[in-house]
């Protein structure tokens, strides 16, 4: 006999049609499984901004009194075609493979999103204290539930990221003082593809700011750059003689060791960027882009060191740099991207493309 009662927790607030869809679904489904349940809908009124976390704990509460011993926090527009919603004594993620109806926003999942549909046995919830109740409109408690689960030990389950590149000794990048600099004998009025291996930091967000950007590789300037940001995306940015922003974002992922590649394109007029061997995205086309060649240096581990206000520098391991003065291929761009045993100043697997590296460096040995 199933001992456990769940209470199914759904924060709503001007989504009647949502919520009638979702109550006729949630208990079709949830009488299937022979799960013994409560429905409960914490709904807010228009006074101001929509603060789920405090909907959500005031759920809660409801929850216990009614004598459940474990909970899941539903987005209303979340409908379970294949969940399991029987207790678990460890907090669970569960809206980890979306399904879209036609015409619905692309939703992003990425590897520590904590939102949409959370189960808790409620001691855990009682012992990480709950949500904040700071956030007014859409976002980031979720993220914050899941920092207050690893402050207090809470056990999770875990899904790794594989780190990618060679395996050894590194330099590592303080944030505050170090950083590489070199003449800058780039040339991007021809083809060229820089590649970086690097590993950023855990940080702690610093929301005085408009974001931090961790600078891996920079031309100054408008800068031309490979970053690490505080919306946890791997960036590449570059602009034009008229200062128009070229961007390409990864999806949210935390810090891990990782390679980038840029390509440009200057037969054509693109920029092209991978992660991982795995394309990220391409620019629209340009004309002419910023006066990159005047700048007298390139930076490893930072943005311009000699600004003031944003110098934009590294925390974390940077592992290798190299520039070459061509295009590679896809195949080329997979197979440094995958390397772990070799040096790119020697061809090996699909790469032969050594003879166009025009610098390089590499921290392993």
């Amino acid at each position: 006999m199933n001992k456990h009662k769940l209470g199914i927790i759904v924060p709503c607030r001007n989504r009647e049609q949502h919520l009638k869809t979702f109550l006729r679904l949630i208990t079709k489904y949830l009488n299937r499984k022979n799960i013994e349940y409560v429905v409960i809908v914490v709904n807010q009124d228009n006074a101001k901004q929509f603060n789920r976390g405090m909907l959500l704990n005031i759920g809660f509460k409801y929850a216990k009194k009614l004598n459940c011993d474990y909970v899941v926090f539903h987005d209303v527009d979340m409908i379970p075609v294949d969940v399991d919603y029987s207790y678990s004594e460890i907090p669970l993620h569960l809206a980890t493979d979306l399904i879209l109806q036609r015409g619905e926003k692309n939703r992003e999942i990425f590897d520590e999103y904590f939102g949409g549909v959370t189960m808790f046995p409620t001691e855990v919830f009682e012992q990480i204290n709950g949500y904040s109740n700071k956030y007014w409109g859409w976002g980031y408690e979720d993220t914050d539930l899941l920092l207050r689960c690893r402050v207090n030990d809470v056990n999770l389950k875990i899904n790794k990221i594989k780190n990618t590149g060679k395996k050894g000794n590194t330099l590592y990048f303080n944030g505050v003082d170090s950083y590489v600099e070199s003449e800058n004998v780039i040339d991007l009025n021809n083809n060229a593809t820089f590649f970086i291996s690097f590993h950023p930091d855990n940080f702690i967000l610093n929301h005085e700011k408009d974001s931090d950007e961790f600078t891996v590789f920079s031309i100054p300037g408008w800068d031309f750059a490979v970053c690490y940001n505080s919306f946890s995306r791997y960036n590449f940015c570059a602009f034009d003689s008229e200062h128009k922003p070229y961007y390409i974002n990864s999806d949210i992922k935390p810090p891990y060791k990782t390679n980038v590649v840029v390509v440009l394109n200057r037969d054509e007029n693109f920029i092209k960027v991978y992660q991982d061997g795995v394309e990220l995205g391409q620019t629209e086309n340009f004309k002419k882009l910023f006066f990159y060649r005047k700048g007298p240096k390139f930076y490893i581990g930072a943005g311009n060191p000699n600004r003031e206000i944003i110098p934009n520098l590294f925390k974390g391991n940077i592992n290798s740099f190299a520039y070459f003065d061509e295009l590679l291929t896809d195949k080329e761009i997979l197979s440094i991207s995958n390397n772990q045993d070799n040096y790119l100043t020697e061809s090996f697997g699909d790469y032969k493309s050594n003879k166009s590296l025009r610098l390089y460096y590499d921290g392993f040995y």
